[in-house]
């Protein structure tokens, strides 16, 4: 019985293949996520719990620089080997990243609006807004709302890789012709991404001169004001590929400048943000401070890059299963897992409270590790028969 289930939930993984500086990275990441959204029933540590909430807010930037940077790797590698841009790349680029994050995507939507209807009552299939959710619509000119609130990452990161490409379509097809040199390649892609890190720059110093009635934490996660953080990862895929050796030999100096930057970081968001998320702030608040997360996320992300597994033991193979399974997780641990024991248990006292803080973690990371296993991996398997 026992052989069953683990057999079960086994995942096969090439462990030595993989980058485990950012296996690290994804895993510690998703678990923090994952407790600061559970924090409410670990309420005996009040100041612990601001810290992880402040740490998981930062943890969204670090996401979206990895991303930036895995994504851009593939983009410009692409581009490199086929010496032009054009539709035929830019739909093998989406066909890869859709079949990799709409599945599971849809299959959370469809499931949160089902337990949304058996549970609480609000049929919410044929609304509107639930049309928005089916086009990554519901951040783009509104905060967040209460329904699969975690969304708003997925609406910045699907619309950053749909425009992304069409961006370097019409820079390979305005400023340059024919076969490219390797030359034009590279300023082709710094361009667009220069593009698309002062336009959000640009958005939100008008949010902040107009005074809309929006507040920074609201406008914090809305499409078109966000967009910059993925532009910062795609740059260090630039640097990256074109300077090869640059951050392999400063990596030391980025781990510094990490540590640096992020306790400036801390700094701000205690002294200045957390005391009232709610305001408009100050300028500084809607230009520099993302900046600073998103340049602390790249000093991170650097000098993970080199770290690796020398020695395959259970921590090891654990935060690589996380890490693997990292997106199901963030997908299902709210709006599914939460969402379930909220609905069908009130817990009576403290120890209730831990307990089901507890089956809401394991539940989390048991059932991710099933959808990721019979589910998500498959999906991801059928995109290699769609690429022309």
């Amino acid at each position: 019985m026992l052989s069953a289930i683990k057999k079960f939930f086994t995942i096969d993984v090439d462990y030595k293949s993989r980058v485990f500086g950012f296996d690290i990275m994804r895993g510690v990441g998703i678990l923090v996520v994952v407790y600061a959204h559970g924090r409410s029933k670990m309420h005996f540590f009040p100041r612990f719990n601001d810290f992880v909430s402040v740490i998981g807010f930062w943890l969204m930037d670090l996401f979206f620089v990895l991303s930036g940077f895995l994504i851009g790797m593939i983009l410009i590698k692409f581009y490199e080997k086929e010496k032009t841009f054009n539709l035929n790349i830019a739909y093998n680029f989406w066909i890869r990243r859709w079949f990799r994050t709409l599945p599971n995507y849809y299959f959370v939507l469809f499931l949160t609006a089902a337990l949304w209807t058996i549970l609480s009552g609000n049929f919410i299939f044929l609304k509107a807004k639930f049309l928005m959710y089916m086009v990554f619509c519901q951040t783009v000119v509104t905060p967040p709302p209460f329904f699969m609130m975690e969304s708003w990452t997925l609406c910045i990161e699907e619309w950053f890789y749909l425009l992304f490409p069409v961006l370097l379509l019409l820079g390979n097809k305005i400023l340059f012709s024919g076969e490219l040199t390797s030359k034009q390649i590279k300023k082709n892609v710094l361009t667009c991404i220069l593009i698309f890190f002062s336009v959000p720059m640009l958005l939100r110093i008008i949010i902040y001169i107009e005074r809309p009635p929006l507040d920074w934490v609201d406008m914090s996660r809305m499409t078109f004001f966000r967009m910059d953080t993925i532009a910062v990862g795609i740059f260090m895929s630039w640097v990256n590929f074109y300077y090869k050796d640059f951050f392999r030999k400063y990596r030391n100096i980025f781990g510094i400048a990490f540590v640096v930057l992020i306790s400036l970081y801390l700094l701000y968001f205690y002294k200045v943000l957390l005391p009232d998320l709610k305001s408009q702030v100050s300028i500084v608040s809607f230009t520099l401070f993302f900046v600073l997360s998103s340049v602390a996320a790249l000093c991170l992300t650097v000098y993970m890059k080199e770290v690796k597994m020398t020695r395959v033991n259970f921590l090891g193979k654990f935060m690589t299963i996380i890490s693997l399974v990292s997106y199901s997780m963030y997908i299902f641990h709210r709006s599914v897992i939460m969402y379930i024991i909220d609905e069908l248990y009130t817990p009576k006292n403290d120890i209730e409270n831990i307990i089901l803080f507890f089956v809401y973690f394991a539940g989390t990371i048991l059932f991710s590790m099933m959808v990721f296993k019979y589910f998500e991996f498959p999906m991801t398997e059928i995109r290699e028969k769609l690429k022309r």
